[in-house]
């Protein structure tokens, strides 16, 4: 046994044997493995990677260079896995030796596995490589006219700064047009905002240009004015006074007032015509407060109303009169006994018409009581639904009188739809006379 052993050709064999062993679990882990790693392949979509762009920046602006780009990676499992966790990788574009102008330039993957498969989409980029230009340009501002209040205007607009510099492609710095700033804000300017606004770079088509703005932002002051202006108030009288006197003067206890409005508006308007109506008044020296007319255009007064004072005079006809009386009297005497007393009249009256004076409340409104929740009235006549009240009383009453302490009013209870005609009631102090320029109006009742 121990020769068999120690046999050349048995040892021979048993080499042999262990020879054909070996290859033959060679053979099979390396198949084992093939097919093992063939079968954990995997595929991942890395989305917005962004793209590096090497060039001379300081000299050349290039454009056409997508900013993102999605890769796309193919291989073992574990590699993919990892590159998608990490993503220590980067595409790039090579731009370093290329001359001025347009080109179809490939982007590059930098960084991955060389067991990962990878595809770039776009895998090529157009780009083009322009001079570096930097310009200094003035910003305008742009307004909406919707912020400016009624009756005023636009004082104006400061940029600041002023200026700003623009760099680009000298190209697109010769196309820009419109350097500007808007001033957005909600509601009006209340005289003066400062509003802070994004500078904008456009062509002639008001399209957005690839250029870079310093500063990006401005300060935008803005400030209105309202125009006003002094003007003469004129009265005008209407009406006729009481029978046996005439007009003699309206003397206005402020002789002008401001307007406020846009200027082509107020610079057309000199004077204001003041109406006094003057129906029926036959006190001399009479105070009357009236409201002032807003001419059209003219968004408000400095004042809404303006008192005058009326002086009449005795009408011709009633001196004439009273001149053939004085003669018939002479031409036939009266009594002694019955003189006396006609002085005493005369007297009385004088003294009544010295004690008492005469104030007119303007466009009182004249309000309509337990018309009910259901009605809605619309006066007629007037259509403004504002009566003229004429007091008269002791001075020192109708000095302490104003438009608060008299209410003109219409009762319309048990009133149903349609067209009435009622008189006006007056509620206020019961020491003196009022006398209104109409003693009823006209209104209409209709379902609110």
């Amino acid at each position: 046994m121990d020769k068999f052993l120690e046999s050349r050709w048995f040892l021979r064999g048993f080499a042999l044997l262990v020879a054909v062993l070996m290859f033959i679990t060679v053979n099979t882990e390396e198949e084992g493995t093939n097919t093992s790693a063939s079968s954990q392949n995997d595929v991942e979509v890395i989305e917005s990677v962004p793209v590096d762009t090497i060039y001379n920046e300081e000299e050349l602006v290039v454009t056409g260079v997508p900013n993102t780009v999605d890769v796309t990676i193919q291989g073992p499992t574990q590699f993919v896995t990892r590159t998608n966790a990490v993503r220590d990788f980067r595409v790039f574009i090579n731009l370093a030796d290329l001359e001025l102008g347009t080109h179809e330039v490939e982007l590059q993957p930098e960084g991955f596995s060389s067991q990962l498969t990878v595809t770039i989409s776009p895998a090529v980029a157009t780009v083009t490589i322009d001079e570096r230009v930097t310009e200094e340009f003035a910003v305008d501002a742009e307004f909406n006219q919707s912020i400016i209040p009624e009756g005023f205007e636009l004082e104006g607009i400061e940029s600041d700064p002023a200026t700003v510099q623009v760099t680009g492609a000298r190209n697109v710095i010769e196309s820009i047009r419109y350097v500007r700033a808007s001033v957005d804000i909600e509601g009006q300017v209340e005289d003066e905002q400062t509003i802070e606004s994004t500078v904008q770079v456009l062509n002639a088509n008001l399209d957005k240009l690839p250029v870079t703005v310093e500063p990006q932002t401005v300060d935008l002051s803005v400030s209105v004015t309202q125009p006003s202006k002094e003007v003469a108030l004129v009265p005008a009288a209407s009406g006729t006074p009481a029978e046996g006197f005439e007009l003699e003067s309206i003397e206005l206890a402020s002789d002008t007032v401001t307007i406020y409005g846009p200027t082509d508006t107020i610079d057309n308007i000199s004077e204001i015509e003041v109406p006094f109506d003057l129906s029926g008044v036959s006190n001399d020296g009479s105070r009357m407060e009236v409201p002032i007319p807003v001419p059209e255009g003219v968004t408000s007064l400095s004042s809404e109303t303006v008192a005058g004072v009326i002086s009449l005079t005795e009408s011709d006809s009633d001196e004439g009169a009273a001149a053939d009386t004085s003669e018939e009297t002479a031409e036939t005497p009266a009594p002694e006994e019955e003189e006396e007393p006609a002085e005493e009249n005369d007297t009385a009256s004088d003294n009544n018409n010295e004690s008492t004076e005469e104030l007119t409340l303007s466009a009182l409104p004249v309000e309509m009581r337990n018309i009910g929740d259901e009605l809605q009235a619309t006066f007629l006549s007037p259509a403004s639904g504002e009566l003229n009240l004429r007091v008269t009383g002791e001075p020192e009453t109708l000095e302490e009188l104003s438009e608060d302490d008299v209410s003109l009013f219409v009762d319309a209870e048990g009133l149903e739809e349609g067209e009435h005609e009622m008189e006006v009631q007056i509620e206020g102090p019961s020491n003196v006379t009022y006398i209104l320029s109409q003693s009823s109006i006209s209104f209409s009742l209709a379902t609110a």
